[in-house]
């Protein structure tokens, strides 16, 4: 019996059907894969062709079988092997270890990201295609959308807490206004305060339509505020566009807030009280809205509606990635710097030391620096320095052959660097001051601020700004500080003062859900990419370059870090995604370092 009769009888044996063309392609690979393990050895693995087979067949199998599940049953088509398919069999099963991890990572460009979007109306989300506009200026109508979105994913993920659902039974006495174990609350349309009286609960936005005049703002109306009698017990930083949660009583047309009530909610069906908590809400006048973490949020949405790497797109494709993810994940690591001044002699040299150090590790790590990449802002006869700078560092890079021919890297621009400054997000800095390191260094990308990186089902996202700063600047209330044990020391107070600035800083963008909750005089934005700037979901690992001290925090399973400035010290931060594995459960790994 001829090979190509009997390779297709062991198809129709199987109950699939092969087509001419598909078996003349499997032929040409059973051929390839023969010669090559006869030269390699021709006598310990006589049947590793037939291996190959049954493994074509069993993956091609369980492919139809996935198919069959997730469109109608047509028995006409489902048994027959197309040439497109056997190919597609083919390349995956020929992927090696370092093809899983290399087509793990993918970079998203802020001004390509899919936009999350929420009707309202019908209470249903969906993920826009956004591309290119060709324009990055939009129109009066954006700016409306933009706000009207920021407020309505927050006002959603409210709405579905327990604590907001309406009773349809209650057990016991509860009040009104469910002060009660088991009480429900509602929220308070900004209009209906009119002829109201008694405390309610509002959710809106903090706008000063009036210098030095703020006012609670919905999709109804707004309404003046008063805090001059309320006591503040919160975290974070408020500043005016932050969406708060507020408790207030409407007098003579003014909303006069209280003090918090912090209320547990999501009681569980055996009695138990969740871990979760309502709002801190912000006894001035206002509270942060109540957070979901990535998990749980993706459940709300939907997964093909957090796809914006669209690269998951099913469930099976998910646990297919995770897989991949448990045994290949560990190897990938990034190193990030950031404020790498290029301008300094000090800096090119120690990151040539740094890169000396990594030349050895099998894989590479992937190398991301955000800028500013100048120590000043340029002049308007800087061009051709900065050029020479990125021609200093591509010098040092190509010192490494191995480094610059499979390195990869990836450049985010800072506030100063050259290029449309001011306006977020911000596009790569300009090929014109790049084209030596693009030439030279194979793998480097120039990114946008902020950018997305998947890494398997992990996602990333690099933003270099000055945040803490900024919403020092603009915050309307000083935020709550905590009480040091040791106030004796100076140093070790302003420290631990300075880490929790950091901390506020990083609860508010993730309360919020956006990188940028600061009024647009301080903080422009292209209205029509604002949603480039959004979190939510959660990212699994948030990584700003701020100019303040290196810090991590875990807040609701995201990873918030900062590297410190490379310029001053010699700071970095060595970030793996999967660093630890324990019952299928993967857990982060980050280290700060220091070039001495």
């Amino acid at each position: 019996m001829s090979e190509r009769k009997r390779i297709a009888r062991i198809f129709k044996m199987r109950g699939l059907s092969i087509q001419s063309t598909a078996l003349d392609a499997l032929l040409n690979v059973l051929a390839r894969e023969k010669s090559s393990s006869s030269s390699s050895s021709s006598s310990s693995r006589p049947n590793n062709s037939n291996d190959t087979l049954f493994a074509i067949i069993d993956e091609v199998k369980e492919r139809m079988n996935q198919s069959s599940h997730s469109t109608t049953n047509r028995q006409g088509s489902n048994n027959i092997v197309t040439t497109s398919l056997l190919e597609t069999v083919v390349a995956e099963l020929s992927r090696d270890a370092k093809d899983v991890t290399e087509e793990a990572v993918q970079l998203l460009d802020a001004f390509r990201m899919p936009r999350l979007e929420f009707d309202a109306m019908r209470k249903q989300f969906s993920l826009v295609d956004f591309g290119n506009k060709g324009t990055v200026y939009g129109e009066a109508v954006d700016k409306v959308d933009m706000f009207a979105q920021r407020y309505a994913l927050i006002q959603q993920r409210i709405l579905r807490q327990d604590i907001f659902q309406p009773k349809l039974v209650t057990a016991g006495r509860s009040s009104s206004r469910g002060s009660g174990a088991g009480g429900t609350h509602s929220l308070t349309p900004v209009e209906s305060l009119l002829g109201r009286s008694g405390v309610r609960y509002l959710l809106g936005m903090i706008v000063q339509v009036e210098e030095g005049k703020y006012y609670l703002e919905d999709h109804t109306a707004q309404v003046p505020l008063n805090f001059s009698q309320a006591s503040l017990l919160t975290d974070g930083f408020v500043t005016e566009n932050s969406i708060v949660l507020v408790e207030g009583e409407a007098i003579d047309g003014v909303l006069h807030v209280h003090n918090m009530v912090v209320l547990i909610f999501s009681i569980g069906v055996d009695g138990t009280q969740s871990s979760f908590v309502l709002a801190r809400m912000l006894l001035w006048y206002s509270g942060s809205p109540i957070v979901e973490n990535r998990s749980d949020a993706i459940k709300a949405i939907g997964l093909q509606n957090t796809d914006i790497f669209h690269s998951i797109g099913s469930l099976s494709e998910l646990e297919k990635l995770r897989d991949q993810e448990i045994e290949h994940g560990q190897e990938g690591m990034f190193v990030v710097l950031s404020d790498v001044h290029l301008d300094s002699p000090s800096v090119i040299e120690k990151i040539e030391r740094m890169l000396e150090g990594y030349s050895t590790f099998t894989p590479l790590p992937i190398f991301v620096f955000m800028g500013n990449f100048t120590s000043k802002p340029l002049s308007s006869e800087g061009a051709k320095a900065m050029m020479g700078y990125f021609e200093d560092l591509t010098s040092i890079i190509c010192k490494f052959p191995n480094i610059a021919n499979e390195g990869r890297f990836v450049f985010v621009p800072g506030p100063n660097d050259p290029g449309i400054t001011g306006v977020l997000p911000r596009g790569p800095i300009p090929k014109y001051f790049t084209s030596a390191l693009r030439s030279k260094v194979k793998h480097a990308i120039f990114a946008s601020n902020p950018c997305r990186m998947r890494y398997f089902t992990k996602e990333i996202v690099f933003f270099r700004d000055d945040l803490v700063g900024k919403m020092r600047r603009h915050c309307l209330l000083d935020p709550r500080e905590e009480e040091e044990e040791d106030e004796d020391d100076n140093d070790e107070t302003t420290l631990g003062q300075r880490k929790q600035l950091s901390r506020h800083a990083i609860k508010t963008v993730l309360d919020q859900g956006h990188l940028s909750p600061l009024p647009l005089s301080a903080s422009p934005i292209y209205w029509q990419y604002d949603h480039a700037l959004r979190l939510y979901p959660f990212p699994d690992a948030l990584i700003v370059g701020d100019r303040v001290d290196q810090y991590y925090e875990n807040y609701e399973e995201c990873d918030a870090i900062n590297p410190g400035p490379f310029s001053n010290g010699f700071n970095f931060v060595v970030y793996r995604p999967i660093g630890e594995i324990q019952k299928s459960q993967t857990k982060a790994d980050v280290e700060f370092s220091q070039i001495e």
